[in-house]
């Protein structure tokens, strides 16, 4: 494969623009920022190595009730509206769900109830931001359905892999390659590739049950790091879906040598499961240099991870998902995907 691949962008997403978030009781910028897709954007299409899509539609109710809860979506636009047009509405509490049986009424004390964290505050735009992300990854995979293209590059923010079915948190509000991966299974079983430095425990909440779609993830260790109640090796799916989830989480410190080496296990047994479609959660925070990673890969790794994952010749959706080293997201994206049109059949 050549030519260009298909970027699909939404300007929606600057529609939810918070201007800070809490760490360790600091109060710093929000790294989950419009610039850093604002940047890739720009710069691969500079580089002519995509072919700009403006996806024109938020994702329809129908295409989020097939992996989100009704309540929690009800309570996210709900939210949304209510929320201020120059502020955002942060959770205070944290319900335990099995000890707190009655429910406010009231949107300040329900925050908690389906948001995980306090990283993904709601404004007024963020429903309009979130549904047109979704909308993002649904049109990419239109895209391979209609086999318009070989692969596509859905530039999704806000990123989606921490939005479960009743939950969402950590910069994520809906679960954008859930959504397409519903979509893409008209096509045969789906394989999700997540290499984002921290599990995507929506993703694996999403198809814990689900025996056509396997789930395969390469993340921190989580005893040490985000989420640390998922993403451990012996989860592997649920009664009806054993084996559709694999976790292989790494060690702080862990090099580009050792990185690749994880990356070619999981990809042996990607092979084994024959998807018709893959969808890779792409994230660019495994670089030494972003500010949420522990480990030593260097932003180098990124030609050899697209070539690796372009040789497997599937139709693939890739989906933005974190990184926040604002100013190194494009060169690593632009060597991803040189890597990964080098070796794509043509």
């Amino acid at each position: 494969m050549s030519g260009p691949i298909p970027l699909i962008y939404s300007p929606d997403h600057a529609r939810h623009a918070p201007l800070s978030e809490f760490e360790q009781g600091r109060l710093i910028p929000y790294r989950e920022s419009p610039e850093r897709v604002e940047g890739i954007y720009r710069h691969l299409v500079s580089r002519g190595l995509v072919s700009p899509v403006r996806a024109n539609h938020t994702a329809a109710l129908a295409d989020l009730l097939l992996v989100h809860d009704q309540e929690m979506l009800e309570f996210l636009q709900a939210a949304c509206e209510f929320a201020t047009n120059d502020g955002y509405l942060y959770p205070e509490f944290f319900p335990i769900r099995l000890s707190m049986a009655n429910l406010p009424k009231s949107i300040a004390g329900r925050m908690g109830e389906f948001c995980t964290d306090p990283y993904s505050p709601v404004g007024r735009g963020t429903w309009q931001a979130a549904t047109g992300s979704a909308g993002v990854a649904l049109r990419g995979a239109e895209i391979l359905l209609r086999a318009e293209a070989t692969a596509a590059y859905a530039l999704c923010r806000p990123p989606g892999h921490h939005a479960g079915p009743d939950f969402f948190g950590s910069y994520c509000y809906l679960n954008n390659a859930a959504i397409a991966a519903q979509r893409l299974l008209n096509l045969g079983r789906v394989a999700i590739l997540d290499v984002d430095y921290h599990h995507g425990n929506g993703t694996q909440a999403i198809f814990w049950e689900e025996p056509r779609v396997l789930y395969a993830s390469l993340h921190i260790d989580p005893n040490l790091d985000f989420p640390f109640f998922n993403g451990y090796a012996h989860e592997t799916g649920g009664l009806s879906a054993p084996g559709s989830t694999l976790n292989l989480p790494l060690p702080p410190g862990i090099d580009s040598l050792g990185y690749l080496q994880a990356l070619d296990g999981l990809l042996a047994t990607l092979r084994a499961f024959a998807p018709a479609a893959l969808i890779v959660s792409l994230g660019f925070d495994p670089y030494r240099g972003d500010p949420l990673s522990a480990f030593r890969v260097e932003s180098g790794i990124y030609p050899a991870m697209g070539s690796r994952i372009g040789a497997l010749g599937l139709p693939t959706l890739l989906v933005q998902e974190g990184g926040y080293a604002v100013d190194m997201l494009p060169k690593m994206a632009e060597g991803f995907l040189e890597g990964f049109l080098l070796t794509r059949p043509n």
